[in-house]
């Protein structure tokens, strides 16, 4: 055993895992763990201007690199203004843990001043949320935080530990190795007779197709999928929100789903008869959890790591829990040894290969759109001719950057990053940071709109301080926009609090230190962006787009976007 300073136990505690940055804002009860950061160059503290940005930062790092992360914030209003960027986390199954260093336990059940009982403010959001008792026990919660956090469907977990276990306390400890204290491989395959029953329903299907899930992306799965489709010819449409969990040039690749996808996925869907739920627990964007989307009759395999999601939101013919990647090399195994001849009916194949046609037909032809200012629709056309094929790309919540899930092209994984269903707005800018950090080798840039982007637009200024190349592309419609239509379509045009009077973002950006861009011409918006992304520093890119007021979701039979 070696004796050493609570505070450096976490870092070191920390590092064990692969933990190379911290997010957080310095306190009082956390400065015995951020002083053991001083001097030391192989951990990176991001101290941010806002909790809440450090929150949305390590959701980007974690889901970009794929590792886990941390955040340290001091007691009271400093951890509670993580609370939406955690749950972000905990929606988007990323492995976050969260140290808060709370009041001294002399001042528990007083009304100490910044006392509040963290646990339950975050129970809801986060995998585990549990308080340390003893100094002592500081190292092992931690291993029990990392195994909760990275066990089967991924998520954040809060540590709360209050601030008389750290300060001027050491410990007998000794660095343990990860796989000393939980299982670092987790790849956990099917049940055998459920892989049998599901490769024959699908060795028979007529109509069949793969909904590929986040699930993919966690299990580093995508190759296995894309083999699996091609064994059978399966129609391919991903879960909304997770267009990179199979390439987009793909030939079986239909389009994403959702009410701000295609027309065109939708259609495939609801005319499949065997759907292969892989690694998704087929969430409400996808679906609406609607049968006019799935067909009753359709036959649903359904794969995910966590069993609680087997049939919750549709009955299934099949359920197998286990891994997506490795459940889908079982499947092409099975498939290969016993049913080496099926295949979809070839009128199926023609039949996507013409839905995926009609939807690019669609989306050309928006190149045509005119009016100033731009429809938002018209910049996505720009975008795509300069975004990098490994650029990793951060959508903000609202109608504009909603846009982009139907007209930008993902091929590789870890380069689409949302709300994940938790609809926070203003996560986009902080999120896109965090993928940079976590992937430096790879462009970055995030969209948003004018009313997301002000919500932490304060975070510019750690770009600039940490030297993070963003890029930050506000799509800037003077209004909050999916408010704004739902009052126009539904409340007789009865506008409060939806329009907007904004600063110019390029302005505001220099005012901060990055480089601001200002394009009102479509035939500008590709120059912007190539220059912007040459930067070793963060930019913002102003768009002024019109107001956009979208079509009622697209039904399955009408193929339109």
């Amino acid at each position: 055993m070696a004796q050493m300073m609570a505070g450096r136990a976490i870092v070191e505690a920390l590092r064990a895992e692969g933990v190379d940055h911290i997010f957080g804002l310095v306190g009082t009860t956390t400065n015995s763990i951020v002083t053991e950061l001083y001097g030391r160059d192989d951990i990176r503290f991001i101290d941010t201007r806002h909790e809440e940005g450090a929150a949305f930062m390590a959701y980007g790092y974690a889901r970009a690199s794929g590792k886990p992360t941390a955040c340290v914030t001091t007691s009271g209003p400093g951890t509670i203004n993580l609370a939406t960027g955690i749950s972000l986390a905990y929606k988007g199954r990323a492995p976050v843990i969260v140290i808060a260093g709370n009041t001294a336990q002399d001042y528990t059940y007083r009304d100490g001043a910044q006392e509040f009982d963290l646990v339950s403010v975050f129970k809801s959001t986060t995998k585990m949320a549990l308080q340390v008792n003893q100094a002592e026990r500081i190292p092992e919660m931690l291993h029990y935080a990392f195994r909760t956090a990275l066990a089967g469907k991924r998520g954040p977990v809060l540590l709360d530990i209050p601030r008389n276990l750290i300060d001027g306390q050491t410990l007998d400890w000794t660095v343990q190795p990860p796989e000393s204290y939980r299982a670092v491989a987790d790849r956990v395959e099917g049940d055998s007779r459920a892989v049998q029953q599901a490769a024959a329903l699908l060795a028979q299907a007529q109509r069949p197709l793969l909904l590929a899930g986040g699930g993919i992306i966690d299990s580093e799965g995508v190759d296995d999928a894309v083999a699996l489709a091609e064994r059978l010819d399966l129609a391919v449409v991903p879960s909304y929100g997770h267009n990179d969990a199979f390439p987009n040039s793909h030939r079986l690749y239909v389009g994403p789903p959702g009410g701000r996808g295609a027309g065109e996925a939708l259609e495939a869907l609801n005319r499949a008869d065997v759907i292969l739920a892989l690694g998704t627990r087929i969430n409400q964007g996808s679906t609406s959890w609607d049968y006019s989307v799935i067909n009753p009759e359709t036959r649903i395999i359904q794969v995910d790591i966590d069993p609680q999601e087997i049939g919750r939101n549709y009955p299934v013919a099949v359920g197998i829990v286990g891994d997506a990647g490795a459940v889908a090399r079982q499947l092409s195994g099975v498939l290969s040894q016993q049913f080496p001849e099926g295949r979809a009916n070839p009128d199926w194949s023609s039949e996507t290969a013409n839905l995926k046609a009609r939807r690019q037909a669609r989306l050309a032809a928006e190149a045509e759109l005119a009016g100033e200012p731009m429809l938002p629709q018209r910049v996505y056309r720009e975008l795509v001719k300069v975004l990098p094929r490994d650029c990793m790309v951060t959508i903000d919540a609202g109608i504009a950057p909603g846009l982009s899930y139907d007209r930008l092209s993902y091929e590789l994984p870890r380069t689409m990053f949302n709300y994940a269903g938790q609809g926070g707005l203003g996560m986009g800018l902080g999120v896109g940071l965090g993928t940079k950090l976590g992937r430096p080798d790879r462009p970055a840039v995030s969209i948003q709109g004018d009313g997301g982007f002000l919500y932490t637009s304060q975070e510019l200024n750690t770009a600039v301080r940490k030297g993070i190349p963003l890029v930050s592309i506000v799509l800037n419609n003077s209004c909050h926009g999916a408010e704004k239509a739902q009052q126009q379509r539904y409340y007789d045009q009865r506008y409060i609090g939806v329009d907007l009077e904004n600063p110019r973002f390029d302005r505001l950006a220099e005012v901060y230190g990055a480089k601001g861009y200002y394009v009102e011409r479509p035939e500008d918006v590709a120059d912007a962006v190539r220059e912007a992304l040459t930067l070793d520093g963060p930019s913002v890119v102003e768009i002024p787009v019109a107001e956009y007021f979208p079509p009622s979701a697209p039904l399955p039979n009408r193929g339109n976007g």
